[in-house]
């Protein structure tokens, strides 16, 4: 049976202090709730013409052709993607839009593969707050990171390459908190 040794907690308890006074530790947040939607159904709908905020982002890594998403968001919601994650801010689209935004980057970048983009309504509390669309082989998560300080909700966008890489590796995660 190993021993315990405590001098390593009481070395270790001082940095982890540091570290909450710091701020460096975040809080997870709460993961939001989504739900699957019919998108051609969707795209006939009011919900479907209503132009949202959006952000493209997309995968990175050893594979040829990346995979894209997107997060819809309505007016007064900030979205933090995190620091090294390709994105780029499209401005307010419907989600027709998006699809039609989808096939011109793929075809742009000469990607074959990918599938058709699948799409989420986001929920905070019993109110849509936005809309995923984004690839099969894509794991996308949204965080209420919102905090008692912020003017405005706060939401972290976090997503996993779901493609097998590097002898079987599903895990790349694409989360720069490291959850």
């Amino acid at each position: 049976m190993k021993k315990f040794h405590g001098y390593k907690l009481r070395a270790a308890l001082p940095i982890l202090l540091v570290l909450l006074a710091a701020g460096c530790i975040m809080t997870p947040g709460v993961y939001l709730k989504w739900s699957q939607v019919d998108t051609a159904a969707m795209m006939k709908s009011s919900a479907g013409t209503q132009k949202l905020n959006t952000v493209r982002f997309e995968t990175y890594g050893p594979d040829a052709e990346q995979l894209f998403g997107y997060f819809l968001y309505k007016d007064g919601i900030k979205v933090i993607t995190g620091e090294g994650i390709p994105q780029k801010r499209l401005g307010k689209l419907a989600i027709g839009e998006v699809m039609e935004d989808h096939a011109r980057a793929a075809r742009a970048r000469q990607f074959t593969s990918g599938s058709s983009l699948i799409v989420r309504e986001i929920f905070r509390g019993d109110q849509v707050v936005g809309y995923t669309a984004n690839d099969t082989n894509m794991d996308v998560g949204i965080w209420d990171i919102t905090t008692d300080k912020d003017a405005k909700v706060v939401l972290r966008l976090v997503y996993r390459d779901l493609r097998k890489n590097d002898g079987g590796d599903r895990s790349r995660n694409m989360n720069p908190a490291g959850n």
